[in-house]
């Protein structure tokens, strides 16, 4: 949700600037007594005049608004997506390391591990998921690069002492024909 905010932020900040101008050319024109020059506002008053606030229609635009809302107060309160694990450290020192930096040195500790030609690594908020690829063809060869590949990369893991660090899944697939 985060990234939707600038774009609705200035959607609705061009909304009020247009709203705000039509109020001035409407007040202007009410007091040159011209009649309404762009919105038929005096329809609308009558209209506002005459229903009353346990109408139906006003029922149903208050629950339309209200879960539109809702949805927009749930969407914002959701928890930021984490872009950096803190690392520990003795001092004051606030070190991190970004979720970028964090799978490209779990890709290379897997990847340096002999029989694994390559691996793809995601980072989610508490999980680490590596997922390499062996030269192997056989899943039996493949399931004996699971433990060396787990054990290289929780140590690289280890090596960079996270405050919190992500649970780790390991799976090592065959070499695709």
């Amino acid at each position: 949700m985060r990234l939707l905010n600038r774009p609705l932020a200035l959607l609705l900040a061009v909304a009020l600037a247009g709203a705000a101008v039509i109020l001035i050319v409407e007040v202007i024109a009410h007091a040159l007594h011209v009649g309404p020059a762009i919105a038929p506002w005096h329809v609308w008053y009558r209209w506002a005049h005459r229903t009353r606030w346990d109408a139906l229609v006003v029922k149903v635009w208050s629950v339309i608004l209200i879960i539109i809302g809702a949805v927009i107060l749930a969407a914002e309160l959701r928890p930021p997506r984490v872009s950096r694990l803190r690392l520990r450290s003795a001092d004051a020192t606030d070190a991190a390391v970004t979720r970028s930096g964090l799978a490209g040195t779990l890709r290379g500790a897997a990847a340096g591990v002999d029989g694994i030609t390559g691996a793809a690594v995601k980072i989610r908020r508490t999980s680490a998921r590596v997922t390499a690829r062996s030269a192997a063809r056989g899943r039996a060869a493949a399931d004996t690069l699971r433990d060396p590949v787990t054990e290289a990369v929780r140590g690289r893991l280890a090596d960079l002492d996270l405050r919190h660090p992500p649970r780790l899944r390991v799976r090592v697939i065959t070499r695709s024909r």
